[in-house]
């Protein structure tokens, strides 16, 4: 039986291999002895090895010498200048003189001035007090003569240089205080604000005009009496406008009908306080729980939240004395008389307001002063308006005049760009 022999690749070569290394194991066992003793003389031996020092080059220095500048132009000397003196001259106003000579009784002392020396101790002594001659010259403000035309006095350099008209094409309001309390110059756009409400008024006009003639009258009665203070009434406008953000006051009136308002007239009321806006509000039916009052505070609770803190306004507050003096707030519709939609009489002598950060931003006044500015002359008989239009016209210039209100930021403005 003939036998057959498989062979498997790589199995021939792997036998060599292992014969090899089983034949001569002790060859490689002595080299690998042989080895390790020789790499090990040094370490036992603590030999130390050459090392290759790095050859250092000294740094390379660069020296600059800097050459002098040629003049191209020869020095010219410059004759000095003549002085001329001119004699300039200004008529100025006599004046009294700010001190003047006083006289006082004064015991002497031993060790005191010269002046106690003349006495024995304990004597009074009287001496007169002679202040030296202190320069006196006009007031930038008042004072100031031109003598180039005729002798033409200028009345205030601040009205010489800046003016109010000058602003009424870049702002909505501006005011400046003259010699007294008095007298006020500037000018207001006046808006009032137009809303939704729930019913019309009785006389058959939206309820956010319900008496068109309240501002008529307040202007024409400016007129008169501050004829340099200029109001113009320029119409209605939105809580959701964005234009309420330059316009200084915004008056808002009502009778007896509900506000309704969006969430964008509330968010940019909410704005407009917290950034300088006054609001007046009115509420013709004199009465804090009808449904003009209650909704109205709703709006300003919604729009500034925790800031809606309504305190009443001290007799004290410049309010009632900025123009004209008060001991309160006047009465109005409230005690003038009782009709058959407001058959309670109901008396507030407040008026209610809201301070953002130190300033007052918001009054509400129940006593129905637009009622009185716009039908009380026209009623049987004619009611005399005179003081609750001066209340009125305290409550604007107030407004225009208070500090960090749109009026006072609109001057810093101008104070920065000259």
């Amino acid at each position: 039986m003939r036998e057959t022999n498989y062979k498997i690749p790589g199995v021939e070569l792997s036998d060599k291999i292992a014969r090899f290394i089983y034949e001569n194991r002790k060859a490689l066992l002595k080299f690998l002895i042989v080895a390790f003793f020789i790499h090990s003389i040094p370490v036992i031996l603590n030999m130390k090895l050459p090392e290759k020092k790095e050859i250092k080059r000294p740094p390379t220095t660069v020296k600059f010498i800097q050459k002098p500048p040629r003049l191209t132009k020869s020095i010219e000397f410059r004759k000095m200048p003549t002085i001329v003196e001119r004699v300039i001259q200004r008529f100025v106003s006599p004046q009294k003189p700010r001190m003047s000579a006083r006289s006082m009784t004064t015991a002497t002392v031993h060790g005191g001035t010269a002046l106690a020396s003349l006495a024995r101790p304990g004597e009074y002594v009287e001496r007169t007090y002679s202040p030296p001659a202190m320069l006196t010259g006009p007031s930038l403000n008042y004072d100031i003569m031109d003598t180039r035309h005729s002798g033409r006095t200028i009345k205030s350099l601040q009205e010489e240089l800046i003016s109010y008209t000058n602003f009424m094409d870049r702002f909505e309001g501006w005011l400046e205080r003259g010699r007294s309390k008095e007298d006020w110059r500037g000018f207001l756009n006046v808006y009032q604000v137009q809303y939704r409400s729930s019913k019309s008024a009785p006389n058959g006009e939206p309820m956010w005009n319900y008496r068109p003639s309240a501002l008529q009258n307040l202007q024409r009665y400016a007129m008169e009496v501050l004829p340099n203070l200029q109001l113009n009434l320029m119409g209605s406008i939105r809580l959701d406008s964005k234009n309420i953000m330059d316009v200084p006051i915004l008056i808002m009136m009502g009778y007896d009908g509900e506000v309704i308002y969006t969430k964008n007239e509330v968010e940019n009321l909410a704005k407009y306080l917290r950034s300088g806006g006054f609001l007046f509000i009115d509420d013709g039916l004199a009465s804090a729980y009808g449904p003009f009052t209650r909704s109205v505070k709703q709006l300003i609770q919604d729009a500034l939240g925790y800031d809606a803190v309504w305190e009443r306004i001290p007799n004290s507050h410049p309010i009632y004395h900025i123009w004209k003096d008060f001991d309160g707030p006047p009465a109005g519709d409230d005690l003038a008389r009782v009709d058959s939609r407001r058959p309670a009489r109901e008396i507030y002598n407040y008026l209610e307001g809201i301070w953002l950060g130190g300033r007052l931003a918001v009054v509400l006044s129940n006593r129905g002063y637009t009622q009185a500015w716009g039908d009380w002359p026209y009623s049987t008989p004619p009611l005399d308006n005179t003081r609750q239009l001066q209340m009125g016209l305290n409550i604007l210039i107030f407004a225009m005049n208070q500090p960090g209100g749109i009026v006072a930021k609109n001057k810093e403005k101008v104070v920065m760009q000259q």
